[in-house]
């Protein structure tokens, strides 16, 4: 994927000095990183707190930032090796499927039929519930994959994994969430 241009743009302003450009690029990319730590670690006020760390480390680390990758995958990476780093200091994380539904951002989006939305609504809940059932690897690519629109090369590099593994985790992680998806729809409809 070849880096926007105003990427290129930013870094190099930033280096000759110029503040704001580092502004730019956490204006552009923090959404992403916040949605990334969010989804890895579950909990909101935990993901901004990360996100604000992970941009500190993107500062000290711009000036010697190397063009080897793109910039939106070396923050992905930095973002996701400071979440790593905290779900290892918090240890394992469960959550009761009864809490889900408390969860922010968990209702359905308006749909234009009644049907329509219940039926969207318990879909995106057993998605959410299956997506948080998986192991927080294949969770984490499936989420660069579909959420952050990350390739499997990007979401390599993020993860330092090679390329075959992503590609397995993806295979994998999918065929869970298919399973448990189905298997949650089903209990819905008993």
């Amino acid at each position: 994927m070849e880096p926007l241009p105003a990427e290129q743009q930013w870094i190099e302003a930033f280096k000759a000095g110029d503040a704001s450009a580092f502004a730019k690029i956490m204006e552009h990319y923090e959404p992403y990183v916040l949605g990334l730590i969010w989804r890895m670690t579950g909990n909101r006020s935990a993901a901004e707190d990360l996100c604000q760390e992970t941009f500190l480390k993107v500062l000290k680390g711009l000036g010697a930032f190397r063009r080897g990758s793109g910039l939106k995958t070396w923050i992905f990476r930095v973002a996701h090796n400071t979440a790593v780093d905290h779900l290892r200091s918090q240890g394992p994380r469960t959550q009761p499927l009864d809490d889900l539904e408390s969860e922010p951002g968990f209702a359905a989006d308006p749909s234009p039929t009644p049907l329509a939305q219940v039926q969207d609504g318990q879909l995106r809940r057993c998605i959410e519930a299956a997506m948080d059932l998986l192991p927080p690897r294949q969770r984490e690519v499936l989420h660069m994959l579909y959420w952050d629109g990350l390739t499997v090369a990007q979401i390599a590099t993020a993860c330092s994994m090679p390329t075959g593994s992503v590609k397995t985790m993806l295979f994998r992680g999918r065929g869970a969430l298919r399973s448990r998806v189905a298997h949650l729809l089903s209990e819905g409809r008993s």
